[in-house]
């Protein structure tokens, strides 16, 4: 690993610094804006440890070396998001309606309690190295990039983002099918910015990049749906009896689980079209 460190390098560092800062900031006070935050930051540091995993395929298991120390907070920002989405949609129904879901409402305010709790046990207990160690071995490893590594590593991350799109075309979308469009086109956007920061053209041109982003936002609401729904749903499962406004409420989930689906469906279809020519 000889040579100089690649300028892409900038852009990791860029993103490090936000990560470990946002983390430091949770480690006095565990707040929702502030770990969601932190979650996207740590999306793209795994991304770029991706990356870097395609150039050092010879060094086995290089990204979960590299990434696994952070696997169990992300997973707890999830967590964190995830509850933060759904309260907020509630609060949306409340204020819409004028409608007010005391029980459920307490549960939720229960569960986030004790997520805030476990999360925060976990980054007050997490030893401040596996930042340095990251920062450390990411440098290094992004040291003597040629173009040709960066350009072909990016090339196949996204081609076989692709193909799984290809996959998703031929089936079903189904839920699973959805989010990992999802997340692919959120793998693919962050590669592209690193083929930009090397000197290379995108791989996808300005009108696909518009189309992506558009597509993003559209399942971005039928994934918040789906999580009310799914959420609602456990918590109503074991009552025996259930209040009109509760059935009124999973019945407006449902439909606009079908309308969100048709919809990121034929977005999805006019974008693969475009895509997988």
């Amino acid at each position: 690993m000889q040579g100089k460190v690649s300028p892409i390098f900038r852009l990791f560092t860029q993103q490090f610094e936000d990560a470990k800062s946002a983390f430091l900031s949770l480690s006095k006070r565990y707040r929702g804006k502030k770990s969601g935050e932190l979650e996207q930051k740590l999306i793209f540091l795994e991304i770029y440890v991706d990356f870097l995993s395609r150039i050092h395929f010879k060094e086995e298991n290089l990204k979960f070396q590299l990434f696994s120390p952070f696997k169990k907070i992300f997973k707890g920002l999830k967590k964190t998001k995830h509850l933060k989405m759904i309260m907020r949609q509630v609060e949306s129904v409340k204020m819409r309606d004028n409608v007010v879901f005391n029980s459920y409402t307490k549960a939720l305010e229960s569960e986030k309690n004790k997520v805030y709790a476990e999360v925060y046990d976990l980054i007050v207990s997490t030893p401040l190295q596996i930042w340095d160690k990251l920062f450390d071995s990411v440098y290094q490893y992004s040291k003597g990039l040629k173009p040709l590594m960066i350009n072909t590593s990016t090339t196949q991350i996204i081609s076989e983002e692709l193909e799984f799109f290809n996959l998703d075309n031929k089936t079903k979308l189904d839920t699973k099918a959805l989010k990992d469009i999802y997340e692919g086109i959120r793998v693919i956007i962050a590669l592209e910015n690193l083929r930009i920061e090397s000197g290379f053209n995108s791989i996808f041109v300005k009108e696909v990049h518009d189309r992506m982003s558009e597509l993003q936002k559209d399942l971005l609401v039928w994934y918040e749906n789906h999580l009310f729904l799914q959420h609602l749903t456990g918590f109503l499962t074991d009552k025996e009896n259930i209040s009109k406004k509760y059935i009124d409420l999973l019945a407006s989930l449902q439909q606009n689980k079908k309308t969100n689906t048709a919809k990121v469906e034929a977005k999805c279809r006019e974008l693969f079209e475009r895509i997988l020519e």
